[in-house]
């Protein structure tokens, strides 16, 4: 049984995870908020070669978090919804396996999918400045920066919105995030800060996605958006990671409960 169990899952996330990746929307979307990113924001060219290594990598990890995961969610967000738009969900309920290896495979294939092109986009920038400072720690330093300062907060990302439009409907769960990721991540440094607008936000607590605890806590970046211990960056990432979790189990629940009362 277990061999059966683990062989869905990993059948279940291959699939979706090719399915999503030849999404044409999916390297178009990515596309479009890199150019917004690079047009608003900076490359990791345009940094002052006076920077540390470790600022210019956590700036630039910063840069794509602030449209970058927009998109993510966006595209995330029709996974579950079009099973039931194309009527699929009766078929894959006939197949072998549980409800909940397909609805986690569902979460890791696309999750991973999506997160490809982000993650390139992002080495490439590491590479770019590890040539740039002669840096050979410098892929290393980005690699793991990614890891703690962005991935916790994408896989929250992808938690909740694979699991929202499960009751929610899809335009208005995408609307409701891009608010939601301005308002729970940039309104923050207080009055003088040009983003600063006086209304309570998430924004500068634990909860904080866009990985700022975890790049100043974990990494000792100087001169960072906020300052923050260890203690406080791992226990941003691990609660991020516990919503996530949580979001994933309140939603296969419901999904549970709704086949149930049919």
């Amino acid at each position: 049984m277990s061999k059966v169990t683990s062989s869905v899952l990993i059948g279940a996330t291959l699939y979706e995870f090719r399915m999503q990746l030849r999404r044409k929307a999916l390297w178009i979307a990515t596309g479009i908020f890199f150019a917004l990113t690079l047009f608003v924001s900076q490359g990791p060219w345009q940094f002052p070669s006076s920077m540390l290594v470790i600022q210019i990598l956590a700036f630039w990890t910063q840069e794509l978090q602030t449209f970058m995961p927009v998109a993510f969610g966006i595209l995330l967000a029709d996974r579950l919804p079009r099973d039931r738009l194309l009527r699929a969900d009766e078929l894959l309920d006939s197949l072998p396996g549980s409800p909940s290896e397909r609805f986690l495979g569902k979460y890791i294939g696309a999750t991973l999918a999506t997160l490809l092109p982000l993650f390139l986009i992002h080495l490439a920038g590491v590479v770019y400045v590890a040539v740039d400072q002669a840096s050979a720690e410098a892929i290393p330093l980005g690699l793991a920066m990614f890891a703690a300062a962005s991935l916790p907060g994408l896989l929250f990302v992808a938690a909740f919105s694979i699991s929202c439009p499960v009751v929610i409907w899809v335009p208005l769960y995408q609307f409701l995030f891009t608010g939601y990721w301005f308002w729970g991540n940039w309104l923050l440094q207080g009055p003088q800060s040009p983003l600063y607008i006086p209304v309570p936000t998430l924004s500068g607590t634990l909860l904080t996605p866009a990985g700022y605890y975890a790049a100043t806590g974990l990494f000792g970046v100087p001169d960072f958006v906020l300052r923050a211990t260890a203690w406080e960056g791992l226990s941003s990432i691990g609660l991020l990671v516990a919503f996530g979790v949580a979001a994933l189990d309140a939603a296969h629940r419901y999904l549970t409960w709704r086949k149930s009362t049919r």
